[in-house]
């Protein structure tokens, strides 16, 4: 058996690497998201990457069950599953035009040339460039800032490999844990997850289910939780071409070097589930909801132009400290979603594979294999 959870950890860390270096590699693009003002920052981070953060959410509330049976007290299973939530081709794009950029009163003007920008989940092309004005007395308008939004990744789909097990407990009620190992992301990024759930069979307390030998039903609920730490590199050096703008050098060197992003995505499930459980194959379902939550921040240090006077200042005194802190939601601004789960499991001796689908507003395809014992 330890032989096994080597081979399942070895086979997540290897899924994970191959997603979340590509996908997290971007983030350390985004600095320049700060060039204008928090205020638009906030507006391009929860743009760009909410269509990823809500895939991953999708993702997380998959992959729970591959049967409606409950455990007897002391059995259990030891499942690696992967999850690919589908990102809808609507949510691979945004328009920068409609995010009211420069709604502040250090930008008087922002010019886009263009209006469709991939979010993380798009084409790996640059999106329009965007320019960055102010009035300065005595001066006019004058250029503060201009860079191009950044390219997508490339993967229309979220990957979420995890391993899971559960055991039964008392009166048919099943404990289920879920965890991926965390993986290191660059000099101090990682990414990891962790859940927890439940299963109690329902089918025991119909007596008219009771007689039906091979039907099973039963409610689950589990929470899932995935945070990640990622690198980002915004220094005063991206002014410094700028001679609208007096750069003051810092007082310390590594003043701007904690700069990081977190993101904590959260999901809670509960389904209510049925299942026709033969000697070989199982065909399952479900019907539930889905609930995503997904905090971002951006902490350390981040150097931020400033007027003072008649001139444009970026120095230690104007840079701005842990500047965002925000809730991603949804494109339609809900954060909880109807699901709709079919699949099958084949079962040879203690070895289980099973796969299923889920309709939902971010869909899922799921694949599992594992060993159990009843």
């Amino acid at each position: 058996m330890k032989n096994k959870k080597s081979i399942l950890k070895v086979l997540t860390i290897s899924i994970m690497m191959l997603f979340s270096t590509t996908i997290f590699g971007q983030f350390t693009q985004l600095g320049s998201f700060m060039a204008g003002s928090v205020d638009d920052a906030e507006k391009l981070f929860g743009a760009y990457i909410s269509p990823y953060a809500n895939g991953i959410g999708a993702g997380l509330s998959g992959g729970w069950y591959n049967t409606a049976k409950t455990h007897s007290t002391l059995g259990f299973d030891l499942t690696i599953t992967l999850n690919v939530a589908i990102i809808p081709t609507a949510d691979k794009t945004f328009n920068p035009l409609k995010l009211n950029l420069g709604d502040n009163d250090f930008i008087s003007r922002v010019d886009i040339d263009g209006n469709s920008s991939p979010t993380a989940a798009g084409d790996m092309k640059s999106g329009p460039q965007v320019t960055y004005f102010t009035d300065i007395p005595l001066v006019g308008e004058t250029q503060v800032a201009q860079f191009n939004l950044p390219k997508g990744s490339g993967f229309g789909f979220t990957l979420n490999p995890m391993i899971q097990a559960g055991i039964g407990i008392y009166k048919e009620t099943e404990i289920i844990v879920r965890y991926s190992p965390e993986l290191k992301l660059g000099d101090g990024g990682k990414v990891g997850l962790w859940g927890v759930g439940l299963k109690h069979s329902l089918k025991q307390w119909i007596p008219a289910l009771k007689k039906l030998p091979i039907f099973e039903m039963s409610i689950q609920g589990g929470y899932t939780k995935l945070y990640s730490y990622s690198d980002i590199n915004f220094q005063p050096s991206f002014y410094e071409g700028n001679p609208n703008i007096s750069v003051i050098p810092s007082v310390s060197p590594d003043f701007y070097d904690n700069q990081e992003m977190y993101m904590g995505i959260s999901n809670i499930t509960a389904n209510l589930l049925v299942s026709a459980n033969l000697p070989v194959i199982c065909i399952y379902g479900g019907i539930g909801i889905s609930s995503t939550t997904t905090n971002l921040q951006l902490n350390g240090f981040y150097p931020i132009p400033e007027l003072q006077g008649n001139q444009i200042v970026v120095s230690d005194d104007t840079a701005k400290k842990d500047p965002i802190d925000i809730t991603i939601k949804n494109s339609d601004g809900s954060a909880t979603k109807p699901r709709y789960n079919a699949g099958f499991r084949l079962k040879m001796a203690v070895i289980t594979i099973h796969f299923d689908y889920t309709y939902a507003n971010y869909s899922i395809a799921t694949a599992g294999l594992g060993v159990t014992l009843r």
